[in-house]
């Protein structure tokens, strides 16, 4: 049995040193940087308010309902927040991470498939190493879990396609199962981020079938009514329920999805640019390869692998041309097109690499090959130089991991001509996990103070009175406040909020025509809504929180109405001032100001 498990591990070693690397990438450091990002602050905040108020159905954040995204990467970190008992960054972002380890394994395998062993653990070594994919699946967040359940349903779209030979040699399909698999994730993804998972697989596979010439048959072994029912029920199973407590939220579904299309009528507040162009950042550092890998199936030597280049080629670049049409597209929407894009890198670097190694062919494979080479060497080069002049606090780092990066592309060529495929990826590889180390491990801890509420948190703990749970906030507060700030309720002043968010408030004041166009009248309004509630204050709730920039338009009219407490400076985020309401009416009989015990 010991010898059969060290044969095992022996054959498998490639395969185990991936899940290792790969652990490494997503999993450690994992909680040592504060919650920063907007995206996390609300998946934070709405597990939290799940947690500690049972608002699983819709969750609230800023004092109202968070209808924008659906529930299951909520519910899944408020349940992993119960069952250990923990609420931590963590924990928070484990789900995200998981959901990359998974799409490492499942883009393995279909790599394995679309090629052999190699293509799968080049694959899985380029999605590991994808510096926008580490960075955005290291936050909590809808994106990670989309990815996964994309990736899923196209694994097993591919394996019911693609189940075999018959003895003639035509193609059967898979089993039946996988289908059924298929829209089990399908189902799972809708309730993850909505009806974009079912576009993102639809504009793979249809496309890829016309290709393929096998449109109707490949549409025949897809359908399955049992899959069909499976989904709807998953997808079904939290809009339902919401609708029947309040029609209201099909319009804020409608204006969330017509806002990114642009068909809403709002402009937003994101300049409109077109997404390929974050292809250089999307792809770092396989930018040469992965862009080779987008022209490859259309020359000559590209035709022989027609299906296994054109699937991951209509995941990857038919998405990402999608994208481009919308009027909002922003980076983090493409992230579950990064495992194709992975895939079409692999097979592009395998071919490449045995292609440069066979005698007399042509020279263009090998000087692929030395141009992504020597884009990576400079690019060595350069980090010092620009880190010199933007942060040169971390120089020494820089230069070391200069140093690496160089030794890296000079151990990827000797790997390469000593016979290697996925094998020549790895030294670059690893030296993206030893950045990830540095980065998360050391040098982002060190921005937590001018990023996180963490120091807020105590402050305000320490100067507002323990028995004073309710702190009143102005309009907005950026969310990760809600997750450091403990046993404190924070309640929006009202009529300072919309009932949803602010375009649906908009479109009702538009429809009902009163909607204020002039940018200083509504702020005139705005100033109106803080100054009648402090002026009908009686001492109550006499802390406050409000925007260092919304205090500063408001001026001197909140003079004698409040007094500011504690204000912070010298942030990289939204800054707040701390007020203590000064009571305007009589405090009731045997009441005493919670204000006079301000330590």
């Amino acid at each position: 049995m010991l010898k059969a498990g060290i044969d095992w591990g022996r054959r498998r070693a490639p395969e185990l040193t991936l899940a290792a690397f790969a652990s490494v990438v997503f999993l450690a450091f994992l909680g040592s940087v504060d919650i920063w990002g907007k995206r996390e602050q609300r998946a934070s905040a709405e597990a939290i308010d799940t947690v500690q108020n049972g608002h699983w159905l819709v969750a609230q954040i800023q004092g109202r309902p968070r209808l924008e995204k659906p529930p299951l990467p909520r519910w899944t970190i408020a349940a992993l927040i119960m069952l250990t008992g923990r609420q931590d960054e963590w924990i928070v972002r484990l789900p995200s991470a998981l959901s990359a380890l998974g799409m490492v394994a499942l883009v393995y395998a279909l790599g394995c498939r679309l090629g052999d062993r190699s293509v799968g653990l080049a694959a899985g070594l380029v999605l590991s190493s994808f510096v926008f994919f580490i960075s955005e699946l290291r936050q909590a967040g809808n994106d990670g879990p989309l990815a996964l359940f994309t990736t899923l349903a196209l694994y097993a779209a591919w394996r019911r396609l693609h189940g075999g030979q018959n003895a003639d040699g035509t193609e059967q399909a898979g089993a039946r199962g996988w289908a059924i698999l298929m829209y089990a994730a399908l189902g799972l993804g809708f309730l993850t981020k909505g009806p974009i998972v079912v576009i993102l697989v639809a504009l793979t596979l249809v496309p890829y079938l016309v290709q393929a010439r096998r449109f109707r048959a490949g549409l025949r072994s897809l359908l399955d009514w049992r899959g069909i029912l499976l989904f709807l029920f998953l997808a079904l199973s939290w809009p339902v329920p919401v609708l029947m407590g309040d029609v209201k939220a099909a319009e804020v579904w409608y204006l969330e999805m017509a806002q990114k299309a642009g068909s809403a009528g709002i402009q937003h507040h994101r300049v409109r640019t077109l997404l390929a162009l974050d292809w250089p950042a999307m792809t770092a550092p396989w930018l040469v390869v992965a862009t080779v890998a987008v022209v490859m199936p259309m020359l000559p030597r590209g035709r022989s692998l027609r299906a296994q280049v054109w699937f991951p080629w209509w995941w990857a670049v038919g998405n990402l041309a999608m994208l481009c049409f919308w009027k909002v597209a922003k980076p983090n929407y493409y992230i579950p097109c990064l495992p194709g894009a992975a895939l079409l890198t692999a097979i592009a670097w395998v071919r490449m690499a045995r292609a440069a190694r066979e005698p007399g062919t042509s020279a263009s494979p090998l000087r692929m090959l030395q141009l992504h080479w020597l884009f990576l060497f400079a690019a060595a080069l350069a980090a010092p130089v620009v880190v010199q002049h933007r942060a040169p606090q971390y120089l020494g780092w820089a230069l070391t991991l200069s140093g690496t990066l160089s030794a890296s592309v000079a151990a990827s060529v000797w790997a390469w001509r000593r016979g290697a495929d996925a094998g020549s990826l790895a030294p670059i590889a690893a030296t993206l996990a030893a950045t990830v180390l540095s980065v998360y491990g050391v040098i982002g801890p060190a921005d937590n103070p001018t990023h996180s509420h963490r120091a807020l948190a105590a402050t305000i703990d320490r100067l507002v009175p323990a028995e004073q749970r309710t702190i009143m906030f102005f309009h907005e507060l950026d969310e990760g406040l809600w997750f450091y700030l403990r046993n404190r309720n924070l309640q929006p002043v009202p009529g300072s909020q919309p009932k949803y968010n602010d375009a649906l408030e908009l479109v009702d004041e538009f429809r009902e025509n009163h909607l204020v166009w002039d940018r200083n009248e509504r702020l005139k309004l705005e100033k109106g809504i803080l100054l009648d509630w402090l002026r009908n204050s009686d001492g109550t709730v006499p802390y406050l929180l409000i925007r260092s920039k919304v205090l500063d338009l408001f001026g001197a009219e909140l003079n004698g109405l409040a007094l500011p407490v504690y204000r912070e400076r010298g942030l990289k985020r939204n800054e707040l001032v701390l007020l203590r309401v000064v009571p305007q009416c009589p405090v009731a009989t045997g009441q005493s100001s919670p204000g006079s015990t301000l330590r």
